[in-house]
This record gives C-alpha cells, sequence and structure tokens, in this order.
C-alpha cells in the first residue's frame, strides 16, 4: 500500500500556497519549481537566484504589498456602499512595521490613489517621511510617539506641505507643548482594557505602556479647555496579532463605548476612529483561531467596525492601521543548504546481539492492535537504560535510533493498510513524537537572528517551502539549522494544515517514513518535509512573509548580516528586477 498520491495541488496545501494574500502570486510550475507570477511573467525563484550569485537573498516582490493594500481598500469600500454607511475609510500605514525606504516609498506609489497616509512614533521615521514627502501628493500623518521640539519641526514642514498632521496626546507633557501649535490637530489615545490573548497581550489594558486611562484624560481635559475642541481622533490599540475574532469583537465593542463616552464628555468634533493595529495576518492560512492562523479574514474585520459604528448617531471616520497586513507578504528570504546531517543518532548495521535482540522484538509484533502498547514498553526498557560511560553510549544511541527507526517503519505500514487508525497515533504521544520527529537536519547559509529574528524573539511562525522538487513527495522531516553558534538559530516546528486536504490516507514521508499531512488534522510537526539533495545539487530553502518587522528588528550576531536583495517590481514596462547589494556576504 501507498501513501496518498502526490501532486502539485496537495503540495501547494502542504506548504501554505493557497492564501488570501498571497494569492496566485507565488505558485509551483510543471516541473516543481517554486514561481513568481506576475502578469504573464513566471520567474522561478531558484533560477534568480542562481542568476545572481547568491547563497541568501531577500526576494522583495513589491506588488504584493499593492494586492494587500488594494485587498484593504476595496473590501472596506464595498461595505460602506453596501450598508450605506456615512464615514470613510482613512488608511495609514504605520512606520514601526518596516521603515526601510524601498517599502515606504512603495506605500507612498502604491497608495497615491487611496490617498494612503502614515502613522509614525519616531524622529527618524518624520525624517524619512520629509525627505520623500515632496515627490508625492500629501496624506494623513497621526503621530503617536514622544514629542521633542526637532519632532516638532517636522511636524511642522509636513504641515506646511498641505499634509494633514494629528498628535496623539498621552500625558500633560504632550498637551504642554501641542497646545503651542494650534495648526496641529489632535488625537486622544486611549488604554483600553480588553486584554485579548496572544503574544502581544500586554499592550493593551490599564497597565500598558500607551495611553491615557480615562480619569487621567479628564483631568487633563480639565486643565486644557482647548483640548475638546482640536481633538479629532479617537486612538486605541489591542496589541498585534490578535488571532480570535472574539477577541476582536470584544474590543471593538469598547472602542465604540469610549468613543460614545467622548462624545458625551464634550469631544463634539471627533470625527475619526483608529483601532490601532490587532488585525492578524495569516502567517498560516487555515482560520482556526490559533497564533499563527487567525480564525476571521480582513472582511469580517471591516464588516465588525462599519457594523458596531453603524450603531451610533455619529459614523465617524475609520482608520485602518494594519501594517503587518500590508507588508508582510512582500519579503521572501532564500537560503541555500550548504550541509545535511542527521538529526540525532544513526541507526547502523545490527552488529551485536541486543541491537538485534530489540530490532527483533519490534519486528515479532504481529498483532496491529497490541503494536502500540508493546512498543511503549520498548520505549521504556530503553529509558531505563541508564549507564551512559563511554563503554556503552554507542550501543545505547544506536538502540535509540533502531528502535525509532522500525517503529517509524512499521506504523507508516500499518497505517496505509489500515491495521491502525489515525486517531491510535494521535493518542500515543510517545509513537507520535516518534511520527513527527526529523530525522535530518539541514544546515542553511542564514543566520535566523538577522534575517527573520521574530523567530527566536517571540517565537513567530514562518512559513517554509523548498524551491525545487516541490513535484516529488518529501522524503524526510529536517529541522533547518543556521550558520550560527547559538543553538536557538534553529527551525524545529512546521504546522502541516492536513485540515485542508482531501485525501484518503496519510502522507508520510518516502525515506525515513514520517508523518507528513492527515486528512482532516492539521498536525504540528518538528521538523520540515523535504525532498534530499542530490549530490552536488544547488538546493534552496524558502521562508515566506517575512516582511513585517524582520528588517529592522535584526542583529548582527556573529557579525552574520546584510543580505543582498533582489527586488521585484511592476511598471508600465512590465516586470522590473534591480539588485541592491547589503552588507557582510555569507560563508
Amino acid at each position: 500500500m501507498h501513501s496518498e498520491t502526490w501532486s502539485r495541488d496537495i503540495a501547494r496545501r502542504v506548504y501554505g500556497l493557497e492564501h488570501s494574500i498571497r494569492g496566485d502570486v507565488l505558485d509551483i510550475d510543471e516541473d516543481g519549481y517554486l514561481v513568481i507570477r506576475l502578469g504573464d511573467r513566471s520567474l522561478r525563484i531558484r533560477d534568480l537566484v542562481k542568476q545572481f550569485g547568491f547563497d541568501l537573498t531577500y526576494i522583495r516582490i513589491l506588488p504584493l504589498i499593492s494586492r494587500a493594500m488594494m485587498l484593504v481598500y476595496e473590501t472596506f469600500n464595498e461595505l460602506i456602499k453596501a450598508t450605506g454607511y456615512k464615514g470613510l475609510l482613512l488608511p495609514v500605514y504605520p512606520m514601526k512595521v518596516n521603515p526601510i525606504p524601498v517599502v515606504v516609498e512603495s506605500i507612498f506609489k502604491y497608495g497615491e490613489k487611496y490617498k494612503w497616509g502614515f502613522n509614525t512614533g519616531s524622529l527618524g521615521e518624520l525624517q524619512l517621511l520629509v525627505s520623500l514627502a515632496e515627490k508625492y501628493s500629501p496624506r494623513t500623518l497621526i503621530y503617536d510617539g514622544v514629542f521633542t521640539e526637532k519632532v516638532v519641526e517636522f511636524l511642522l514642514k509636513l504641515h506646511k506641505l498641505g499634509w494633514r498632521v494629528i498628535v496623539d496626546v498621552e500625558s500633560e507633557h504632550d498637551a504642554e507643548i501641542v497646545e503651542k501649535y494650534p495648526e496641529l490637530e489632535v488625537g486622544i489615545r486611549v488604554k483600553p482594557i480588553t486584554k485579548p490573548h496572544g503574544k502581544w497581550s500586554d499592550s493593551a489594558g490599564l497597565s500598558s505602556k500607551f495611553g491615557l486611562t480615562m480619569n487621567t484624560l479628564i483631568k487633563i481635559m480639565d486643565d486644557f479647555k482647548w483640548l475638546k475642541s482640536r481633538t479629532v481622533l479617537l486612538h486605541m490599540h489591542p496589541g498585534s496579532q490578535i488571532s480570535r475574532f472574539s477577541d476582536v469583537r470584544t474590543y471593538v465593542k469598547e472602542l465604540r463605548s469610549v468613543y460614545e463616552e467622548l462624545l458625551e464628555l464634550g469631544f463634539e468634533n471627533i470625527s475619526m476612529v483608529d483601532p490601532g493595529g490587532g488585525l492578524a495576518y495569516p502567517y498560516l492560512d487555515v482560520r482556526d483561531s490559533e497564533e499563527e492562523s487567525p480564525d476571521y479574514s480582513v472582511i469580517d474585520y471591516a464588516r465588525l467596525l462599519i457594523s458596531e459604528f453603524s450603531k451610533n448617531h455619529r459614523n465617524p471616520d475609520l482608520v485602518f492601521e494594519g501594517g503587518r497586513f500590508i507588508v508582510a507578504s512582500h519579503r521572501i528570504l532564500v537560503t541555500k543548504v550548504i550541509d545535511v546531517r542527521p538529526y540525532s543518532a544513526v541507526k547502523y548495521k545490527e552488529s551485536t546481539n541486543t541491537l538485534h535482540e530489540y530490532a527483533e522484538k519490534i519486528r515479532s509484533i504481529r498483532d496491529a492492535k497490541t503494536f502500540l502498547s508493546r512498543v511503549r514498553e520498548l520505549l521504556g526498557e530503553l529509558r531505563s537504560i541508564s549507564e551512559k560511560d563511554v563503554k556503552i553510549r554507542e550501543l545505547y544511541e544506536d538502540l535509540i535510533a533502531l528502535v525509532e527507526d522500525e517503529i517509524s517503519q512499521r506504523v507508516s505500514a500499518l497505517l496505509l493498510t489500515g491495521d491502525i487508525s489515525i486517531s491510535d497515533v494521535l493518542g500515543d504521544n510517545s509513537i507520535l513524537r516518534i511520527m513527527t520527529s526529523p530525522s535530518k537536519r539541514f544546515v542553511l547559509n542564514m543566520s535566523i537572528f538577522a534575517d527573520i529574528p521574530d523567530s527566536v524573539l517571540v517565537d513567530q511562525y514562518f512559513q517554509v517551502i523548498p524551491v525545487q522538487g516541490l513535484n516529488r513527495q518529501p522524503e524526510v522531516l529536517a529541522s533547518l539549522a543556521d550558520i550560527t553558534c547559538d543553538s536557538m538559530g534553529e527551525i524545529s516546528h512546521y504546522i502541516s494544515p492536513g485540515n485542508l486536504l482531501n485525501t484518503r490516507k496519510p502522507i508520510l514521508t518516502t525515506v525515513d517514513s514520517k508523518l507528513v499531512a492527515i486528512p482532516g488534522t492539521k498536525l504540528k510537526l518538528r521538523g520540515v518535509p523535504l525532498t534530499l539533495p542530490v549530490k552536488n545539487e544547488d538546493y534552496y530553502i524558502a521562508i515566506l512573509d517575512t516582511g513585517a518587522y524582520q528588517d529592522t528588528l535584526a542583529m548582527k550576531h556573529n557579525l552574520i548580516y546584510g543580505a543582498p536583495e533582489i527586488v521585484i517590481d511592476v511598471d508600465e514596462e512590465g516586470v522590473s528586477i534591480r539588485v541592491v547589494r547589503n552588507g557582510e556576504i555569507r560563508v
């Protein structure tokens, strides 16, 4: 019996290419290569990287930024039109998400027709905006950083260029400075009480870093009588990547309640509501509310905001501030495999009586129903081997490798013949761990600390995919190690979205007999399903959706940093490709 026949359709789903943001821009061609499709052009990523001789590169697909902006703008405006909502969409890009010039210029350029504005919080971001502003039409700026005289100087420069400049007041200090500049409009940033689930839950709540509590606001309002008349914006922020729609709904209800309370307090000129970030980017697009995969879409998000604020007698303009949603998809990290090593112990010939004895014990278990329980006993026997001196270490390693290898092969065969069920395996943690553990370690010419630092900092999930061989069934599960001296520089988890598959049987690797996907079940693997490089093959791995935060959080660990870039754009003449050589070259 064989596992489900591999196909491009299965590969697209296993590797996360059926995606609501990227769409079909990333795809697999008939020969199994990962390609970038723009218009009538199809660019093989492997060929691009080899053409420029890069072992590591960032590929920036700028039209993916445009695609995300258009999706947001059209979604909101179609719902506004359909519901008769009287407010407008006011999109702004929070520069903290990725403030490098090529990204900011893309927001300017692609956002021209939408009047896409900006949200900034530092002097450096303001300086970059001012340097680019004269090339484009005036926009809206929401500034929510700390005030200094230098910051005000650049805010006034944008105002003189025709920009609408709104500055958040979060303290008495802010109010004292803003009072001197009546040409600047005012926003009030309020702390939300709602604390959503997720890595950034501390961004909300009364102890959060940003915003005013309501009692502090009332005191400031009494001390600065002008505040009511100059305030045009309510700004709140619930934290990044809110994956549960129930949390979003709770937060938006609180946002509307605060808006109504401010109107009752006399802030009659508030015409804009900024819900901040929070809209989750689908690093894995299976809609199940876990951190890497939100259980809602941008359509759900827009509909909720419009529906909630339709209940008010005034329909405020709605600010969209989802920067991660706009830029995450545009950057792909591509890196070369420079070595393939065993992940752990390696099974050698059964050269000792003990090895042969354990092999025979496993092979002699004929009854599928008792196989799993008997194997658990054998694993317990192995764990009880406590003498780890040099004399028996080789034997111990061989025993572990042999038992795990035999179990993988036998469990795979029993699954495919139907003698044991998937639920039997899923219900046995010892067996499931073996069936989802890597047998290989692929060493990549990159630094996780420099290239995808959030993988270390916040355990961010990034989709991994080989750029070739996608027409072949994966052969092994492999962890991905970088070339730094730190053991944290490794990707050792992969989420297999079997709940998207319509296959009848589980999909297994063909060499180490590990699980790749289970129909109807989202499975967390401890390695990435990959084919093995053949001798002298240039083998590359792509890591997707690295366009938000990674550029500016990069560290110089081991002085490994500064990847060259391949920047892809589309203009009137078609697809353009240019190379930017940054920093140091890897080994």
